[in-house]
């Protein structure tokens, strides 16, 4: 009986469980559902000394402390790490790994193919407002434009920018994005 329950339990629980601690806590390290499925392991093993009047609670609560003490972990060892380098008087090293140096090679190369598609009318404004950091009411002045319509051309950029890296990002295919490129470009 108490299995059936338990399985109810965890086949209810779970999903939201765990997208509840990513929410709350990030993607990880440590893995919400690692931390999920401790916090169903603990419960399972109290549950059979002592009665738990509200489960949902216990492992929630439970799988919330779960992330904290590994937070605590993760910051203690970094603390020694620290430590160390500076009685060794060198500077630590943070090196991206070659798989998230190829990654960022690609985003990169993707944003310059999303930006070659843009209109000279998007490149000159995405550059004076992102790069040059300029109000819209000081590009309206400079270019004679409308705010409006600088308004529009640059959320039209941005969103394209935006979906491109989404796309990318989602299902990693180039092929979806390109064909996102070629529907949104021409404002």
């Amino acid at each position: 009986m108490k299995s059936k329950f338990f399985d109810q339990l965890y086949q209810q629980y779970w999903p939201e469980l765990c997208v509840r601690l990513q929410a709350r806590f990030g993607a990880g390290p440590p893995d919400p559902e690692d931390i999920a499925q401790q916090a169903f392991c603990k419960y399972s093993e109290l549950c059979n000394e002592q009665r738990i009047d509200n489960p949902k609670a216990f492992i929630y609560t439970v799988a919330r402390n779960l992330f904290i003490d590994q937070f605590r972990r993760i910051d203690k060892q970094q603390q020694v790490m620290d430590q160390i380098f500076e009685e060794l008087d060198i500077a630590p090293v943070y090196e991206d790994s070659a798989e998230q140096s190829a990654l960022q090679t690609e985003r990169n190369a993707l944003i310059e193919k999303a930006i070659s598609t843009f209109s000279e009318k998007q490149k000159q404004l995405m550059t004076m407002s992102i790069i040059e950091g300029k109000s819209y009411r000081q590009i309206a002045q400079e270019t004679g434009l409308p705010i409006a319509n600088i308004s529009r051309t640059i959320t039209a950029a941005q969103t394209l920018l935006d979906q491109t890296i989404r796309t990318w990002e989602y299902d990693g295919s180039v092929d979806n994005v390109t064909y996102l490129l070629k529907e949104g470009s021409g404002q």
